[in-house]
C-alpha cells in the first residue's frame, strides 16, 4: 500500500496549490448624498472565495459642490495585495475626487471598511484653510 493512500485512510488532508480560501465582506452601493449627511456607514454581507484569491475595498467620492457621488465596492479579487491607500485630486473649485483602496489576504474580512468616516472630512468653516487643500474661504 502507497504511503500516500495510507495517510488519506487514516484522514489526513492536503491543501490544494493557489492559497486557502478566504472569507470576504462584500456589498456594492452607488448613489449620490448631500455632503451634509457624510460620513456614510454600511453594514456588508459576506462570501467565500476562490482559493488563492483576496479581499478588496475600493471607495471613490466624486464631490461636486453640496452633492456626493458614492461608489462602494467590497468583495474577492485576484489583484496583488495592496496596503490602504487614499488618493485625492482636485479639479479646480468645488469639484474633488478622493478614492480608497485596499486589497488583503491576511485575514478572513481583512477588508473591513464600513464607514466613510476615514475618508471624508468636511469642509472647513469660511474663513479658515482646511486640510483638503480648498484654500482659505
Amino acid at each position: 500500500m502507497s504511503p500516500v493512500f495510507l495517510l488519506v485512510l487514516l484522514g489526513v488532508t492536503f491543501p490544494l496549490p493557489g492559497g486557502q480560501a478566504l472569507v470576504c465582506q462584500l456589498g456594492t452601493i452607488h448613489g449620490v448624498w448631500n455632503v451634509s449627511v457624510l460620513p456614510l456607514s454600511w453594514t456588508p454581507k459576506e462570501t467565500t472565495c476562490a482559493g488563492g484569491w483576496g479581499c478588496q475595498d475600493t471607495l471613490v467620492f466624486i464631490e461636486s459642490g453640496p452633492h456626493v457621488s458614492v461608489v462602494l465596492s467590497k468583495g474577492c479579487t485576484q489583484a496583488g495585495d495592496q496596503a490602504p491607500r487614499v488618493t485625492e485630486h482636485r479639479m479646480g473649485p468645488g469639484l474633488s475626487v478622493t478614492s480608497y483602496t485596499h486589497v488583503c489576504r491576511q485575514d478572513d474580512r481583512c477588508n473591513n471598511l464600513i464607514t466613510s468616516a476615514p475618508l471624508w472630512a468636511p469642509p472647513p468653516p469660511a474663513g479658515t484653510c482646511g486640510r483638503r487643500g480648498r484654500g482659505c474661504q
